[in-house]
């Protein structure tokens, strides 16, 4: 299945920089054997949008940014930051369901990989056989930011989510990355090209015509 374009632009983020390897819609959900697993509950797998390893830093495996996990959220209105904080920050809860009733799917479903126990000791297992380490880079590629810079500052340090990691023997290292500051990536490399070579990437060969165009990005 062709990924979404902020997927898309995301693995070009990486694959651009000498070095990066990308891998995409990891699948992971808890073991059956685990305490807290419920089958009517646990059964569909979550993924990892993206993987994305620093080659060059193999001979580190402790290195919080050797190993980027990317999630993706292409949400038109933006991520709102107080909000989202929120979330994280509070425990995993399932809404008790009622005949015909509708409920809404819980949020804190949308980043259960740095919420839930069970689903963060799946996820840890995942990054292990997929990266040889579980102390890493979270990444939330967003399409802009609703909140402020001290916001910002306050989830990206954020004591609650490291402690849950810490718990597990991990380290994580939580970042925010804008569409706009991905466009600024691909505009940067395109304007320090010395000659006017064709991009490797779709992305990055759409961005040049643009640019040649001169196309406001």
């Amino acid at each position: 299945m062709k990924e979404d374009i902020l997927e898309q632009l995301v693995e070009d983020y990486y694959v651009s920089k000498p070095g990066w390897f990308v891998k995409h819609n990891i699948k992971f959900r808890p073991l059956k054997d685990h305490p807290a697993y419920n089958s009517k509950k646990d059964s569909v797998n979550s993924d990892i949008d993206i993987i994305a390893i620093d080659g060059r830093l193999k001979d580190d495996k402790n290195d919080l940014d050797r190993v980027h996990v990317v999630s993706c959220k292409s949400w038109q209105g933006g991520f709102r930051i107080k909000e989202w904080l929120n979330v994280l920050e509070s425990e995993a809860s399932y809404n008790k369901k009622k005949p015909d009733s509708f409920q809404k799917k819980e949020p804190w479903k949308l980043f259960r990989e740095l919420i839930s126990d069970k689903w963060i000791d799946s996820f840890l297992r995942i990054l292990m056989q997929e990266t040889g380490q579980t102390d890493f880079t979270y990444i939330i590629a967003v399409t802009k930011i609703n909140g402020s810079e001290k916001e910002k500052e306050r989830l990206e340090n954020s004591e609650i989510i490291k402690k849950r990691f810490k718990k597990k023997k991990s380290n994580i290292k939580i970042r925010i990355l804008t569409l706009e500051s991905i466009i600024d990536h691909i505009k940067k490399r395109i304007e320090d090209k010395e000659t006017p070579v064709i991009e490797s990437t779709d992305v990055g060969r759409i961005m040049q015509l643009f640019y040649a165009a001169k196309i406001e990005m």
